[in-house]
């Protein structure tokens, strides 16, 4: 399937490049042709990704037939986000990102501890050494990875409770709320933001663009207005459907 390459696209792919050069300069031991090389790489790396959801956590928006049929999967397209912050995660958009307790159970278990289970990822060796390219994701995708709403960001007020005894509490800085699309489960028996509480920006991986069941069954992944106008040029430039349900 050929994809449109935008100027808008291209201009990503450039800002991704002088990101990843800059970032090399700034280190003591990189030279220039060192960081002139690891923008060439960043450059010619994809945006996106492929991933695999189970479960039925963020039905009905992604993996539908959970509900009924646990061994359901779905395949999802990620924009990779190797900086995310407030200037590109947004309220309402689907996140991946590695699970906070994941992080806190291998800090517990230390080497050698035991393994946590891990979301099984899509996507050839070649897109999961772009993603370690795009910004060190690829040492991300080895650990668990859990798929969310962002519900609410910093600085935003949450109230809990009923109205009476309702408490208010402020996201802080650096992080984001985020909650499962399947309001006919609450926890323990869906992990989210009221599990662990606020997530660190710093977690997530990338934004979902698309999600495909089989190549006749497929579609967009509704995000915030701002997420899918910054993503529409990598939609179009990178999304293949056909590539996405095998795999690639």
């Amino acid at each position: 399937m050929a994809q449109r390459v935008s100027p808008r696209y291209l201009g990503l792919k450039l800002a991704q490049a002088a990101h990843e050069a800059a970032a090399a300069l700034s280190s003591a031991t990189s030279s220039l042709p060192e960081a002139l090389s690891r923008g060439l790489e960043a450059y010619r790396a994809r945006l996106t990704m492929g991933i695999l959801i189970t479960g039925a956590a963020m039905a009905p928006t992604l993996n539908p037939k959970a509900a009924s049929q646990p061994d359901a999967v779905e395949r999802l397209l990620v924009r990779l986000l190797p900086r995310p912050s407030e200037r590109n995660v947004f309220t309402g958009d689907v996140v991946a990102f590695t699970s906070p307790l994941t992080v806190a159970a291998a800090a517990v278990a230390g080497p050698g501890g035991a393994a946590a289970a891990r979301l099984p990822y899509g996507g050839s060796s070649a897109a999961a050494a772009a993603a370690a390219a795009a910004g060190g994701i690829g040492e991300e995708l080895g650990q668990s990875t859990m798929v969310r709403r962002v519900a609410a960001m910093p600085g935003d007020e949450l109230t809990t409770g009923e109205e009476e005894g309702a408490e208010s509490y402020i996201i802080p800085e650096g992080h984001c709320w985020v909650l499962a699309d399947n309001e006919s489960l609450a926890p323990p028996n869906v992990i989210d933001s009221r599990s662990f509480g606020p997530l660190p920006l710093s977690h997530i991986v990338g934004r979902i663009l698309y999600a495909a069941r089989s190549e006749t069954d497929h579609g967009p992944v509704e995000n915030s207005e701002e997420g899918m106008a910054a993503d529409a040029p990598v939609v179009e430039a990178e999304l293949d459907v056909e590539a996405l349900c095998r795999g690639e």
